[in-house]
């Protein structure tokens, strides 16, 4: 396009100054915005980590000990705080089954009262489920059950110890007596014997 005097109209003799502040604007605007400090994306924090689970275990009875089908009434033990306790049950060589079922208290404390047994060998293990759903099973504890007490062991009867006599000591050993050398008899010098006059 050309202006009045045939010339173009944005030659540089004859720019109008109000075209010439649209570009210094917006290289302003743009040098702002590059110049200036952008916030750093703030990372977001780590999730927390929950607690390790309590490990579950059976206090009551103990493993591996023989009781009468009287004796065995609880099954007792410590696992996670307020957590959901299945006792499974193993009549050995039988595979397991899931028995009953309980809450553990704030302490984690769960009890189990147990009906009257048969005699016989078996095997006991608890699993308790926090409420996220993560579970911490025991082991197996095994248990034979009779109908009689188990016989006690017999002892033995203590080694008699000698007793030291009254009235008697011991006599201190003697030593030998020195044997002192003996020097070997001097001889005696020969005795001259005086001539017999006759």
């Amino acid at each position: 396009m050309l202006d009045a005097q045939g010339k173009p109209r944005y030659w540089l003799g004859a720019y109008d100054a109000w075209h010439l502040l649209i570009p210094v604007a917006l290289a302003a605007v743009l040098a702002n915005w590059a110049l200036s400090p952008r916030p750093r994306p703030s990372r977001p924090a780590a999730a927390a980590l929950p607690t390790p689970m309590r490990p579950s275990a059976i206090t009551i009875p103990m493993a591996g000990t023989n009781l009468t089908v009287r004796q065995f009434g609880t099954i007792q033990g410590t696992c996670q705080p307020l957590a959901r306790v299945f006792l499974f049950l193993r009549q050995i060589p039988n595979p397991e089954q899931l028995l009953a079922e309980t809450r553990s208290d704030t302490n984690g404390v769960f009890r189990f009262t147990m009906a009257p047994f048969p005699p016989g060998d078996y095997g006991f293990r608890v699993e308790a489920v926090a409420a996220d759903g993560r579970r911490a099973p025991s082991p197996e504890i095994p248990l034979r059950l009779t109908t009689a007490p188990p016989p006690l062991p017999a002892k033995k009867a203590p080694a008699a110890k000698p007793s030291p006599k009254a009235g008697t000591k011991k006599a201190a050993p003697t030593k030998p007596p020195s044997e002192k050398k003996v020097s070997p008899a001097k001889k005696a010098p020969p005795v001259k014997s005086a001539p017999e006059s006759k």
